[in-house]
Formats: C-alpha cells, sequence, structure tokens
C-alpha cells in the first residue's frame, strides 16, 4: 500500500512519518507534500491507498482538498489532521467522509490505529477498488440499467425503480464469482447517480436519503441483498421527497420548467413525461408554456437539441456523435429537424465552421 501526507509544516510531516508503524499496515510507500495542489499531483502520479492532510494550509486548504479527494478518488482512505482552532473545518471532514480526525499535537496510538482502521477496511475490500475499473462487459450492463433507472426515477416511477433494482440483483446472483472489488464499485455508481437525479429534480438527497446510506461501506463480502436493498431505500427516500415538492407546488412554475428541460433535452422526454412530473394535465402545460414563452413544450425542447446539436458540430464533432449526444438516433429525422430549424443541413453546418477556422 502506498501513503500521501500533505502539511505545511516540516515537524508534523517529520513527525507522523516517524510516529507511523507503516510496516505493520503493509504501508510500503510514503510520499509528502507541502500543500494541496502539490499533494494532488502525487495523488495522481502514484495513486495512493491513503492520504494524511492537515486543513490548515497556503493554497488549496484541506478543505478544498478533500473534495476533490471525495469527486476524483472516491476510495482513497482520508485521514485528517489539525489544530484545536480549525474545527470549522469539522463539516467538510464529515461531508468527505473521513477516517478519523485527529488533533494536533500528533499522538503515535491515535495516528495508529487510524491507520489501521483505514489500512483493515482497504484489506477487507481487497485494495483493489481505484485499481480495477469495471469491465466493458460489466460497463455496457451498468450503463444500461443506470440509463433505465435515470428515466424511471425522472418519470417518479418508484416502482419501477425497485423492480429494475431487482432485477439487477438476480442479474448478479446468476455471476459464478463477483470480480473484487466489484458490488462495491456498483454502490458508488448508483449513489453517485443518484445525487445527479437529485440535483437535477431539486431535491435534496443529504436530508432524504436514509442515514446509513450515504456512508454504508461496501465490501466484497457484504450480502448482495443488504446493499441492493439499501440502494432501492436511497433512491426511494429521494424519490418520495421528489414527488412531495412537486405537488405541493399549487402552480406551474414555467421557469422552473424550462430550467428542467434546458437540463434534460438530451433525454428522451415529451410534453407527457413533462406534465407527469409537474402533476399537471399536458393540455394545462401546454397553454400555460405557450403563453408565457410563445413556444410550445416540444418546439421548444427541439430547439435546445438542434442548438447544442450545432454547438458541437462547430466544434468539429461528428453528425452521427452530436445526433446522438442530443438524443437522435435516426439520422435522417435529424438532419430533416436540424435543417427545419436552421435552414441547413448538418453537413453544411460542419463545414460553414471549418471554412471559418
Amino acid at each position: 500500500m502506498k501513503a500521501v501526507i500533505i502539511d505545511d509544516e516540516f515537524w508534523t510531516r517529520d513527525s507522523i512519518k516517524r510516529l507511523a508503524d507503516w510496516t505493520r499496515f503493509g504501508i510500503e510507500q510514503v510520499e509528502e507534500a507541502e500543500e494541496g495542489l502539490s499533494g494532488l499531483r502525487i495523488i495522481d502520479e502514484i495513486r495512493p491507498d491513503i492520504v494524511i492532510t492537515d486543513m490548515r494550509m497556503r493554497g488549496m486548504d484541506g478543505a478544498e482538498l478533500l473534495r476533490k479527494l471525495t469527486e476524483d478518488y472516491p476510495f482513497i482512505r482520508k485521514i485528517v489532521i489539525s489544530g484545536f482552532d480549525d474545527f470549522a473545518y469539522t463539516k467538510q471532514a464529515i461531508l468527505s467522509k473521513v477516517d478519523e480526525y485527529i488533533l494536533k499535537p500528533v499522538q503515535a496510538e491515535e495516528l495508529n490505529r487510524a491507520l489501521e482502521k483505514a489500512a483493515s477496511e482497504l484489506r477487507i475490500a481487497r485494495g483493489l477498488h481505484a485499481a480495477q475499473p469495471l469491465g466493458k462487459d460489466v460497463m455496457s450492463v451498468v450503463t444500461a440499467y443506470k440509463e433505465q433507472i435515470s428515466r424511471q426515477f425522472q418519470e417518479l416511477r418508484a416502482g419501477a425503480v425497485g423492480e429494475s433494482f431487482a432485477s439487477l440483483e438476480a442479474l448478479l446472483r446468476t455471476q459464478a464469482q463477483a470480480a473484487p472489488g466489484l458490488y462495491h464499485l456498483l454502490y458508488k455508481h448508483f449513489m453517485l447517480l443518484l445525487g445527479e437525479l437529485a440535483a437535477k429534480a431539486g431535491a435534496d438527497d443529504a436530508s432524504a436519503l436514509p442515514e446509513q446510506a450515504a456512508s454504508f461501506f461496501v465490501t466484497d463480502f457484504t450480502p448482495l441483498e443488504q446493499w441492493i436493498g439499501m440502494l432501492r431505500a436511497a433512491y426511494g427516500a429521494v424519490l418520495e421527497q421528489t414527488i412531495q415538492l412537486r405537488r405541493s407546488k399549487h402552480r406551474i412554475d414555467i421557469e422552473d420548467i424550462r430550467r428542467f428541460i434546458d437540463r434534460s433535452f438530451a433525454e428522451p422526454i415529451t410534453l407527457e413525461s413533462v406534465a407527469g412530473l409537474y402533476f399537471v394535465s399536458k393540455e394545462h402545460l401546454s397553454r400555460t408554456f405557450r403563453q408565457a414563452t410563445g413556444s410550445t413544450v416540444m418546439d421548444y425542447i427541439i430547439a435546445k437539441r438542434v442548438e447544442e446539436a450545432n454547438r458541437l458540430l462547430q466544434a468539429s464533432a461528428s453528425i452521427k456523435s452530436a445526433a446522438e449526444a442530443v438524443g437522435y438516433s435516426d439520422l435522417t429525422y435529424f438532419h430533416r429537424i436540424f435543417k427545419k430549424i436552421t435552414g441547413m443541413t448538418p453537413a453544411q453546418a460542419r463545414r460553414e465552421a471549418a471554412d471559418e477556422r
């Protein structure tokens, strides 16, 4: 295993290096950095298993570093070392799910206890999560389920979401032996997806999630029904909050609907699906939207798709990739719609952009 120490005080880094029983925990390489940016460069280079960081540093501080680690390196175990007066940073440490928060001056017993916990959890998970991405075959299956569940979530079909997770569980049970780290990766993939879906829907997933769902740690030995059940509960709770939010609106918020379309136009949304999301009839939505914007819902969606496709073509994307990126798999239909809106074919738009360059 590998570790990185990030602290702008030399004596603190030196103390940690001397006090930690690295050999006992199987940590063979220890690097150090004086601040967050140089620490990130080292992390990107050696892909450590454990990061020990101060919170208050010049340049990129510990709070920003923890956010980056949570986003880009979710499987790294994180230990925070900080002064007593820095407890304002504790909230970010909690949000970033650090393993331990240790006060300075560093005590050998406390440091080694934190390292023992981090190393133990890494071993339980076989320490392979960050090193082994999902294989192509598994990734294609996961992508299909993510697309299906995303669509069902946006249509507020809680029952269908539950059925999809049941189907995924049944599929995984047919596998003779799961690859090391697979369950952990799948859980993380679907929890990240839930955060994205909640953000799109305007729901607060942090308050809606079951208390244990966000911090639930899945290993190769976690029973399949346990972590799939946790996902079902998490999605169900956030969906329930989303449904209540939509029902609590007594009138159509056209700006909210426009923002939703602006975020989701590349997905298979229709007048009916948007009306269902906002608990109004499609006739009422169509009439109100046109009065406010001068455009029908579908014309607005199509205009957004063509606008984005044109932008991609201007940036040298192929016609096929631009069409697929905005939700059109039928190239003939895409050509017809694009020409109707812009007055030129996709090929002409692409050539025109190339000529201007």
